[in-house]
């Protein structure tokens, strides 16, 4: 009897390239999504440093005038506004990267399916193997009585 060969094997080793390829595109957004919120970590840093140095100079009765002041809520009002920026555009990644993952889901489903029914035959194909074989056994023992049968007569 022929060795097994599973018909689907190109259809298999194209849907788990597609499945490696979802997997990579997955890290590389949510490496970008880590680099977002390392972003807003920064932008909040100097935010907070930027509030402390203002708050400080006020404090200390540093005489400010309105340029100084205005530069100042100013670099704090940018930085507001970087901080939602960011903050939008990590939300727009984390939702990339959930549709990314169930597309990574449904590339691997598509892979589990090609790899039971390759199981499914595999088993199929022994099976039809091993019943062949019983029947060769089966005809040889059959012969062999009969031979020992006839020589006894």
């Amino acid at each position: 009897m022929k060795k097994f060969k599973f018909t689907l094997q190109t259809i298999h080793s194209v849907r788990e390239m597609r499945q490696e390829k979802e997997e990579f595109v997955l890290s590389q957004m949510q490496a970008e999504a880590i680099k977002t919120a390392g972003r807003i970590r920064q932008i909040e840093e100097a935010r907070q440093a930027a509030i402390e140095n203002y708050n400080t100079s006020l404090k200390r009765g540093e005489a400010m005038n309105i340029g100084e002041m205005e530069l100042e809520t100013a670099h704090i009002a940018s930085l507001d506004r970087q901080r939602r920026q960011t903050q939008e555009l990590l939300e727009q990644q984390n939702q990339s990267c959930l549709r990314q993952k169930t597309t990574l889901a449904a590339a691997a489903r598509e892979v589990k399916v090609t790899e039971k029914l390759r199981e499914t035959q595999q088993t199929r194909h022994r099976t039809e193997l091993d019943r062949h074989e019983q029947n060769a056994l089966d005809e040889m023992v059959s012969a062999n009585y009969a031979r020992k049968m006839s020589q006894t007569y």
